[in-house]
């Protein structure tokens, strides 16, 4: 591990040290992930005290604990005023410390695929160390630093923007060589005044950059103008479809669920991709993951072929037969609005009997009800044969829609009463994560009758 101590860390903090200086690890909030040599941080949650788990922690091989009050008889300890901001000084400190490059992503959508693909893509190159999951936030940041390694040649981090200011801070704290913006859309509405300011937030992965540093920007957003300012004192590619695009996209073959293949023209020349991810919006993350792959010096042949091997999860595309016929497409992780046009666009390619399964899009603030009734308009539209709707914010999607359409308060309504399907259909699962779709994807996979309502 990169090596920080705990007096240092102390020092940076303004904390209290009881007990003896130590190297420290991975910085971890659950004491049963607790691992030897780990700082354990005892979070104040809204369910869950961690200081009541600080013995447990300290017996499974914590080096010491971070805290809010002197717990007695506990060391080595380190009592600060606020757990999880002294949490972000500890990422920083491994940061400092940390000689490879950094890649910071962040985007409204994308951001977690486009950091597994760009991991790929720089494998061949060195050893990554990237983001689990998408712990992407005020927490997540600081512990994905802690664990980078002097065996790491890269790290990847993504970065979330729940409220403005997310951006800038998390980037105070892993001080990116690289730093990516995907895209700005309707998402987290419930804490922001409109997209633009979205969009500005996004745009705050740049403003850290000097010049020796590299934004990589979407050349299809219209947020670009803004981006470039935000930008100015880095060096600035970007990705895309559009003509001037450095890295742009052509030849583009579609292949429903199965991915997409095209040619990516660059100053490296021509690259044939093909993805194992269903839909146009990966066409875009993949590029700015290869442009920056190339950029920090992989082989573009090499990139290409790893990030080929790229294949979605569960919650992320993910497709499944069902036991008696037709297939399930679980997308359940996560939801806005730009996000389920892409998937329906994908879902009326599909031949078969074309079902959506839509769960709640939350944080939408006051636009929810006509984001939703957008969602239901756009889905018609699109040729897409039925729509499913779960949960109560939802049900505007359905009454746009229009006959072809059930809506259902709950995941309990909807499985005492889904609709009869065709041999032959694809159900496409997609929801926020607080709606938890994840257990209407395994009630689809495991039944293998249901009822007609």
């Amino acid at each position: 591990m990169v090596s920080v101590a705990l007096d240092a860390l102390a020092k940076e903090t303004g904390g209290e040290l009881v007990g003896d200086s130590v190297s420290l690890g991975r910085l971890v909030v659950d004491s049963r992930e607790v691992g030897m040599g780990d700082l354990f941080a005892a979070i104040n949650g809204a369910k869950v005290d961690g200081h009541s788990y600080a013995p447990n922690a300290l017996r499974a091989g914590a080096a010491a604990l971070l805290t809010e009050r002197k717990l007695d008889g506990l060391m080595p300890q380190l009592v600060v005023e606020d757990v999880t901001a002294a949490s972000g000084r500890f990422g920083y400190l491994k940061r400092k410390a940390f000689q490879g490059a950094i890649v910071a992503i962040t985007g409204s959508a994308g951001k977690t695929t486009t950091k597994n693909l760009l991991s790929a893509a720089l494998a061949p190159a060195g050893a990554v160390h990237a983001t689990a999951g998408n712990q992407n936030n005020e927490l997540g940041v600081p512990m994905t630093l802690a664990g980078l390694s002097s065996a790491h040649q890269y790290g990847v981090i993504e970065m979330g923007a729940g409220r403005p200011g997310d951006i800038a801070y998390l980037c105070e704290l892993a001080r990116p060589n690289v730093a990516v913006c995907l895209n700005a859309s309707a998402a987290h509405l419930a804490n922001y005044d409109s997209v633009a300011a979205i969009a500005s937030t996004k745009g705050e992965i740049f403003e850290g950059l000097g010049v020796a540093e590299l934004a990589v920007l979407n050349a299809d957003e219209a947020w670009l103008p803004q981006w470039q300012r935000q930008a100015s004192n880095a060096r600035q590619i970007t990705f895309g479809l559009a003509e001037s695009a450095d890295y742009r996209a052509v030849n583009i073959e579609r292949d429903g669920v199965q991915g997409t293949r095209f040619v990516m023209h660059g100053p490296m020349g021509q690259l044939s991709v093909t993805l194992c991810l269903a839909g146009d919006q990966h066409i875009n993350n993949a590029l700015a993951s290869l442009a920056v792959a190339i950029e920090l010096g992989v082989d573009p042949a090499a990139a290409a072929n790893a990030v080929a091997e790229v294949t979605p999860g569960a919650g992320r595309g993910l497709v499944s037969a069902r036991p008696q016929a037709g297939r399930v497409v679980d997308d359940s992780y996560n939801a806005n609005p730009a996000a389920v046009r892409a998937a329906i666009d994908v879902l009326a390619r599909e031949p078969g009997h074309r079902v959506l399964l839509l769960g709640s899009m939350l944080e939408l603030g006051d636009t929810t009800a006509a984001l939703h009734h957008e969602i239901g308009t756009y889905a018609a539209a699109s040729g897409i044969d039925q729509l499913i709707t779960v949960g109560i914010e939802a049900t505007p999607a359905a009454d746009a829609f229009g006959a072809a359409a059930c809506s259902f308060p709950d995941q309990a309504a909807m499985q005492a009463a889904f609709p009869s399907m065709p041999a032959d259909h694809v159900i496409w699962v997609k929801g926020s994560r607080a709606v938890g779709l994840e257990s209407t994807v395994a009630w689809l996979l495991a039944s293998e009758e249901v009822p007609a309502c």
